[in-house]
């Protein structure tokens, strides 16, 4: 007679599994209740999961897209930012998005600006490369010094150069001062302009202008370049060429 505890019986209901059957119902080797979904991230060693890390690539980013001359650079790691904390697998994606709209305007004003100065730098009116009858817009003027842009002659312009030398001519002319500061007077800027230029064209400008000299340096020697240039006396623009 068999014994029903034993736990070696074959048709005990009671008896331990039979380990060739596998896990149970409830086990951990893919049946039931296991862990059918995973672990969302890493976790500490306590099985906490661990917290996500910020980016560094969107920050770095973030912070040169705040300045003109690395904008670009700031605009290309914005957007390797927004792959790398897409679907939320890092934090900072704030700082890949600022990075990107920042760093683009900003490379566009920069681009702007550049271009603006480049066109400027190309206007103004070089004292070795003047020439008389060149049309000209004066951008900036102060006691010591004057900036002149080349200006087209079918509209409305500042003034026209009417003389180009150096100052050895300067030197020559019974109206030179003694004192090179006394060029920037406006009586001694007429008497050696006019005393320098063709006759001709000093009638054709008549009386109604004004003279500037103008020279490259301050104490200006031998052998530098120098011009004059027209302006109307009441300050409104030429509105035609004035000298052939």
């Amino acid at each position: 007679m068999s014994n029903p505890y034993d736990p070696n019986a074959a048709n005990n209901p009671y008896g331990a599994p039979d380990p060739s059957a596998g896990a149970g119902a409830y086990g951990q080797g893919g049946g039931g209740y296991g862990t059918p979904y995973g672990q969302a991230g890493p976790t500490d060693p306590y099985g906490n999961q661990a917290p996500k890390k910020t980016d560094p690539v969107s920050i770095i980013g973030f912070i040169l897209s705040l300045t003109f001359c690395l904008s670009l650079i700031g605009f290309i790691l914005g957007l390797v930012g927004l792959s790398r904390t897409k679907q939320g697998k890092r934090k900072g994606r704030w700082a890949a998005i600022s990075a990107t709209i920042i760093g683009l305007l900003a490379t566009i004003i920069g681009g702007v600006l550049i271009a603006v100065l480049v066109i400027f730098a190309n206007s103004v009116i070089s004292i070795d490369e003047a020439k008389v009858g060149q049309c000209l817009d004066v951008s900036s003027e102060t006691n010591d010094s004057v900036t002149i842009t080349d200006q087209s002659c079918d509209g409305d312009h500042d003034g026209e150069i009417t003389w180009v030398g150096t100052f050895d001519d300067l030197e020559s002319s019974q109206f030179v001062p003694s004192n090179p500061d006394d060029l920037t007077d406006a009586g001694v800027s007429y008497a050696l302009c006019t005393s320098l230029m063709d006759p001709a064209d000093v009638d054709a400008l008549g009386e109604d202008v004004e003279y500037q000299l103008v020279n490259a340096d301050s104490s200006p020697t031998s052998g530098e370049a120098a011009l004059c240039y027209a302006t109307r006396q009441d300050g409104k623009p030429f509105t035609e060429k004035q000298l052939p």
